[in-house]
């Protein structure tokens, strides 16, 4: 199976849930160089994209998931160590996530809460008032 229809399989629960937004096949495909990955046994349990904001050395993670079954393992540490090489590699010096509920895991992790106003100008041109999610933002180090 295509490793973007993978990531659409194991963020499909979380779009269901409102958790994480939706993605077309294309937009997976088109984008599949942002994304860093996990398996367990040759199985997708954990994905995330960081884009290039193209603005003050910052990216952000989207589409962050572990599996359900994968959940409490271990996976969302080393995923966020993957995304945090993968920031190094790209010379960003901070990267960002929106999200609606996972607040205290990205605390947990060492992000902090910040407003609107702090993000890039384009990034914030596109923020989704109605969906209204936390942002959350750590320095790559």
């Amino acid at each position: 199976m295509d490793t973007a229809q993978k990531i659409l399989d194991l963020i499909e629960p979380f779009v269901q849930e409102g958790k994480i937004l939706p993605r077309t096949f294309d937009q997976i495909d088109n984008n599949i160089d942002d994304f860093v990955f996990l398996q367990n046994f040759d199985k997708l349990v954990a994905c995330a994209g960081l884009k290039d904001c193209k603005e003050g050395g910052m990216g952000e993670i989207y589409a962050l998931a572990v599996s359900k079954e994968a959940q409490n393992q271990g996976f969302s540490a080393k995923l966020l160590h993957e995304i945090m090489k993968k920031a190094r590699i790209a010379n960003f010096s901070k990267i960002f996530a929106l999200s609606k509920h996972n607040a205290q895991w990205f605390l947990k992790q060492g992000f902090t809460q910040i407003k609107i106003s702090e993000l890039p100008k384009k990034r914030q041109a596109l923020f989704d008032h109605q969906r209204n999610s936390l942002i959350f933002f750590k320095d790559v180090q």
